[in-house]
């Protein structure tokens, strides 16, 4: 099953079931159920557990009852919450279905026919060479002959090309000017 790097939290239901622990143990605690949730549930090995909560041995025997046996991705017996394990099953039955929507809509729009109601109709044409006509005019010398921002106090340096030395030269007596008149 595929792990998504975020995950549901009830904070009303998260501070109401671990109100009996101390700070260290529900620090332990989230930082298991967050490494449940992104790798699967824990491998049975109290020194390999105290290593991922963070926590020492006393700390773990006192958040271990709130985990249940269960079995791992790799087969072996493993450790995870209950809760945790219900909120994985729905975000992937959600995500199943979401794609199984995305498979119908797309058969839909590109060959007209699907089993399932899809938003959207078949595609008229499939034609994907023709080149779509833009008004936007986009090159160096139509924004260097643009006027500067309104608002903007100094009118905005336009520097020309700096093809010639003399040029550059220019450009660079202007840069100090205009950094001048905007530092008085």
């Amino acid at each position: 099953m595929k792990r998504t790097p975020w995950m549901p939290l009830y904070c009303d239901d998260l501070i109401g079931s671990t109100a009996d622990m101390s700070v260290e143990e529900f620090g332990a605690y989230v930082r298991l159920l967050c490494h449940c949730w992104t790798r699967g549930p824990l491998p049975i090995d109290d020194k390999v557990i105290c290593r991922i909560a963070g926590c020492r041995l006393s700390v773990w025997r006192a958040i271990c009852p709130r985990f249940s046996p269960c079995t791992r991705d790799d087969g072996q017996p493993g450790l995870s919450q209950t809760r945790l394990e219900a909120e994985r099953f729905k975000r992937q039955r959600f995500a199943d279905e979401r794609a199984e929507s995305g498979r119908r809509g797309a058969a839909a729009k590109w060959h007209g026919s699907a089993n399932g109601s899809a938003n959207g109709s078949t595609m008229a044409s499939h034609n994907h060479n023709q080149k779509k006509k833009s008004n936007v005019v986009s090159t160096t010398r139509a924004r260097e002959a643009a006027p500067a921002p309104e608002g903007a106090g100094l009118p905005l340096p336009r520097l020309a090309s700096p093809d010639d030395d003399d040029q550059a030269a220019r450009n660079r007596a202007f840069i100090a000017q205009f950094r001048k008149r905007g530092a008085s």
